[in-house]
C-alpha cells in the first residue's frame, strides 16, 4: 500500500506542471469567452464553448485527486448547464460572479501543490461564491451546502447505461509523466466498472522489455450515467501518448444506424434500410407503389420516400437520417482534416533560434571563402546551402510568431473591471487580433500595453455625465489594433476621450524643472513628456494613477524592443497611441555598408533606392542640414562619418542610401555598398544601451562586429531642429 501512494505522488509531481499549465489556458480561455457572451448572450457556440472549458478544468483535476478544484468548479458547472437549457438567462450580476469563480478556479489551480494556500479568507470567500451559485442554481435558500460527489452531475444528465471504453497506451507515457492506472481509478468514480480486460498484445518477450516504456493497453465496460465528455475528458492529458474509443450505450435506433454506417456498397436509400432490417421488402414496396400513385411526384424522390418511410413504415427519423448521410459522404468522399499540435518548451525552442543564428555567421563565413577560393562549385554548393539555411530560418522564426490577439483579449477583463470602478461606461474593440508577432516579444509587451489601456480609461475616457455635455455618447470607445507594416507591426490604441491638455502637461513640466521656464517645445515633444520618470497630472493619488510611475518603464520596454513610440492627441475629441516593433528579435535581412573600416547594417525592408555617387550631390542648406535633391524634393541627410566620428580616408566615391523611418525618408551617407546578407542581431552591452541610432550588433562571416542601424531613431535625428541637443550630444552632429 504504501508503495502505491509514493507511486501516486510520484505521478502527481512530475504531472502537475502540465495539469497547471492546461488548466490555465481553459482559465484563460473562460475569461475570454465570458466577456465575449456578454457581448453576444444569445450566442449558444459561446456558451457551449464556455460549458466545456469549465468541464475540462473539473475533469483533469478529478484525475490527479484536486477536490478543491473539482467542488468547485462543479458548482459553476451546473449554473452553466442551466444557462445552456434555457432556465437562466445571462444577467451582468451573473455574468460578474462567473468571474469571479473563474478567478477562484485561477487561485485554486495555481495553489494545487500547497494546501496551506487556501487561507480562511479564501474559504470564505469560496463559501460566499458557493452560497451565491446555489441561489440560481437551485432557487431555494442559499445556505451553503456540502458539495456532490464527482459523478452527480452525470446522473443529472441521463440514464445509465453500459460504455465500452478501450485505449491503448503508448511506450512514452511513462516518460511524459502519465500513470494509466490513476486514469482507470478515475473513471472507476464515475459509474460502476463491470469487466475489464488487459491487452497483450504489445507486450514484447520479457528479456525485451524496457522498464521506462509503457505496454499497458485495456478495454473496459463501465455501467455509468456520466456523458461523453465526462468519460473522454479522463483522457484529456494522455491525448497524445494514447489511442482511445469510447463506445457510448446503443438504442436500437443507434444500432441500425451504425450498421448503415458499415454497409459496404452504395444500394438506395430503401435498399440499404431493407439490408440492415430497418423495414421489411414487402413494407418498402407498398411506400413506392403509393409514392408512385401520387400525383405530381416524381419517381423515387430520395427525400420524399424518406418521409413516408417515416409516415408509413414506422421507421425512425434517426435511421432514416444516417442513411442520407452515407449517401452525402460517399458523393462528397471527403474526409475532414484535422489540425495537429505539439507543445514545445519556449526554452528549446529558443535554444535552437540561437543555434540557426550561429548557422547563419557560419554559412556566411563559409560563402566568403567560397568567394576568396574562385573555385565556382564551391561558390554554387555554398548558394545552394545559404537558400537551404534562409527557409529554415523562415520555418524555424515563423514557429515562434503567434497571434497579438491572445494577448489583446485579456484586456476585455481589465477594460471591463476598471470602468466598472471609475463608473465610466466604455465600448471596447479589438480590430487586426490575427496579426502574428514574435511570441518573445508578445510577452514583453504586454505590461506596456496594460499601462496604456488603463492610462486612456482613468486619463483619457471622461465619465458619462461629462461626455454628454461635451455632445458625446455616454458610453466611451477605446479600440485596440494591430497590422503589418513593412516589416514591422503597428500596434495601436485609440480612445475619443479628453486628448492631452498640453496647457497643464507644460505647465506641470516647467514646475518640475523639466523644461526651462517659458520655452515651449513643439506639441509632439509635449505630448512625450508623460513618458518622463515620476510625471503626472492627477490632482490626486488613486488605485489606478497618480504616483507618476508606469509610463516612463513603458517607453523604455518599448525601446528596448526596438520598438518607437507616437502619441498624436486630438484635445477634446482623443488620443491615439501608435507603437512601432519589428516583427522579430533574432535574425533579419539586413543590408551592409560601410564607411572607413567600420561596417553598418540597415534593416532591408527599410532600403528604398540607393544613388550611387550620391555623395557629391549632397550641399548644405541655409540652416547648416545636409540635404540633396530627389526628383524634386528635398531629401535630408545624414553622414555617419561625421555622427559616429569614424576615421576614414575614402572620399572620392560616397553614396546615399535612401531609407524609410516613422518620421519621412531621409538619406544615408556612406562610403562602401556590400549587398544582402542574413543578419544575426547581438544585444548591445550596457555602455551602449543610450546610443541614439543604434539597435544592435552583428557577427560578420568574416569574424568582424557590424553595427545594426535604427533607421527611426536616425530620423528623429535628421529631423530635429539644428539647435536641438541629445542627451548624448548626437543631435549637432547631423548637421556638421
Amino acid at each position: 500500500m504504501s508503495y502505491s501512494n509514493d507511486a501516486d505522488q510520484d505521478f502527481i509531481a512530475q504531472a502537475m506542471p502540465a495539469f497547471i499549465s492546461e488548466a490555465a489556458e481553459q482559465i484563460e480561455a473562460i475569461e475570454t469567452l465570458l466577456l465575449e457572451l456578454e457581448e453576444q448572450p444569445d450566442n449558444r457556440e459561446l456558451l457551449d464553448s464556455l460549458f466545456r472549458c469549465a468541464h475540462t478544468v473539473k475533469g483533469s483535476a478529478g484525475i490527479f485527486g484536486l477536490n478543491r478544484v473539482v467542488e468547485f468548479t462543479h458548482h459553476v458547472e451546473t449554473l452553466l448547464d442551466k444557462m445552456r437549457d434555457g432556465d437562466i438567462a445571462l444577467t451582468p450580476a451573473i455574468s460578474t460572479l462567473l468571474l469571479q469563480c473563474n478567478d477562484q478556479i485561477k487561485f485554486l489551480v495555481d495553489t494545487a501543490a500547497d494546501a496551506n494556500a487556501d487561507t480562511p479568507d479564501e474559504i470564505d470567500r469560496r463559501a460566499d461564491l458557493v452560497m451565491h451559485l446555489k441561489a440560481l442554481t437551485e432557487g431555494g435558500s442559499p445556505a451553503v451546502a456540502a458539495p456532490a460527489p464527482i459523478s452527480a452531475p452525470a446522473a443529472q444528465q441521463q440514464s445509465s447505461g453500459v460504455w465500452k471504453i478501450s485505449a491503448q497506451f503508448g511506450a512514452d507515457t511513462f516518460r511524459n509523466g502519465m500513470d494509466p492506472l490513476s486514469i482507470a481509478r478515475y473513471l472507476g468514480t464515475l459509474g460502476t466498472v463491470t469487466a475489464v480486460r488487459c491487452g497483450s498484445e504489445t507486450v514484447p518477450a520479457l528479456v525485451n522489455i524496457n522498464p521506462e516504456s509503457c505496454y499497458l493497453s485495456f478495454a473496459m465496460e463501465l455501467e455509468s450515467a456520466a456523458s461523453r465528455e465526462d468519460i473522454e475528458g479522463a483522457f484529456s492529458f494522455v491525448i497524445d501518448d494514447c489511442q482511445f474509443e469510447v463506445v457510448a450505450p446503443e438504442t436500437p435506433d443507434q444500432k441500425l444506424a451504425r450498421a448503415i454506417e458499415n454497409l459496404p456498397e452504395t444500394p438506395r436509400l430503401g435498399e440499404m434500410l431493407v439490408q440492415v432490417g430497418a423495414v421489411s421488402q414487402d413494407k418498402l414496396d407498398q411506400v413506392l407503389s403509393t409514392q408512385a400513385k401520387t400525383p405530381g411526384m416524381p419517381a423515387v424522390g430520395k427525400a420524399k420516400i424518406g418521409d413516408l418511410l417515416e409516415a408509413q413504415a414506422g421507421v425512425a427519423a434517426e435511421v432514416v437520417e444516417a442513411a442520407l448521410g452515407k449517401q452525402q459522404k460517399i458523393r462528397e468522399n471527403t474526409a475532414p482534416t484535422e489540425d495537429r499540435y505539439i507543445r514545445v518548451q519556449a526554452d528549446r525552442l529558443d535554444a535552437v533560434i540561437n543555434l540557426l543564428g550561429e548557422l547563419v555567421i557560419a554559412g556566411a563565413g563559409a560563402t566568403l571563402l567560397a568567394r576568396e577560393s574562385r573555385n565556382v562549385t564551391l561558390i554554387e554548393a555554398n548558394l545552394h546551402m545559404n537558400s537551404l539555411i534562409e527557409e529554415i530560418r523562415n520555418g524555424t522564426l515563423g514557429l515562434r510568431m503567434v497571434p497579438v490577439g491572445e494577448t489583446f483579449s485579456r484586456f476585455r477583463r481589465v477594460v471591463r473591471d476598471t470602468a466598472s470602478s471609475l463608473g465610466k461606461e466604455v465600448n471596447f474593440e479589438i480590430v487586426g487580433g490575427d496579426a502574428e508577432l514574435d511570441k518573445s516579444m508578445v510577452e514583453k509587451i504586454a505590461d506596456p500595453l496594460m499601462h496604456l489601456v488603463r492610462n486612456s480609461l482613468d486619463h483619457g475616457l471622461e465619465p458619462p455625465q461629462e461626455r454628454v455635455a461635451a455632445g458625446k455618447t455616454p458610453a466611451g470607445k477605446l479600440v485596440l489594433s494591430a497590422q503589418h507594416e513593412t516589416g514591422a507591426i503597428l500596434i495601436r490604441i485609440e480612445d475619443d476621450g479628453r486628448g492631452i491638455n498640453r496647457e497643464r502637461v507644460l505647465q506641470r513640466a516647467w514646475n518640475r524643472g523639466l523644461v526651462e521656464p517659458g520655452v515651449v517645445p513643439s506639441d509632439d515633444a509635449i505630448n512625450m513628456l508623460i513618458f518622463e520618470p515620476g510625471f503626472s497630472t492627477a490632482e490626486q493619488v488613486t488605485n489606478l494613477s497618480g504616483r507618476g510611475v508606469g509610463m516612463d518603464v513603458v517607453r523604455r520596454n518599448i525601446e528596448a524592443l526596438r520598438g518607437t513610440l507616437k502619441l498624436t492627441s486630438d484635445p477634446g475629441r482623443g488620443l491615439q497611441v501608435d507603437i512601432r516593433l519589428p516583427l522579430t528579435l533574432a535574425i533579419i535581412d539586413g543590408f551592409l555598408v560601410g564607411v572607413g573600416r567600420s561596417k553598418f547594417v540597415l534593416p532591408l525592408e527599410a532600403v528604398v533606392e540607393v544613388i550611387e555617387a550620391g555623395g557629391n550631390l549632397v550641399k548644405v542648406d541655409s540652416s547648416g542640414r545636409h540635404c540633396l535633391e530627389l526628383r524634386g524634393a528635398v531629401l535630408p541627410v545624414v553622414r555617419i562619418k561625421s555622427l559616429y566620428s569614424v576615421e576614414s580616408s575614402h572620399t572620392d566615391r560616397v553614396s546615399v542610401v535612401v531609407v524609410n523611418s516613422t518620421r519621412g525618408k531621409f538619406g544615408i551617407e556612406v562610403e562602401v555598398l556590400l549587398g544582402q546578407q542574413q543578419t544575426v542581431i547581438k544585444p548591445l552591452g550596457r555602455l551602449f544601451k543610450t546610443l541614439r541610432g543604434i539597435s544592435g550588433s552583428s557577427i560578420l562571416g568574416s569574424g568582424e562586429v557590424a553595427l545594426i542601424l535604427d533607421t527611426n531613431s536616425l530620423g528623429d535625428l535628421v529631423t530635429s531642429e539644428p539647435t536641438t541637443t541629445s542627451a548624448n550630444g548626437l543631435a549637432n552632429e547631423v548637421v556638421r
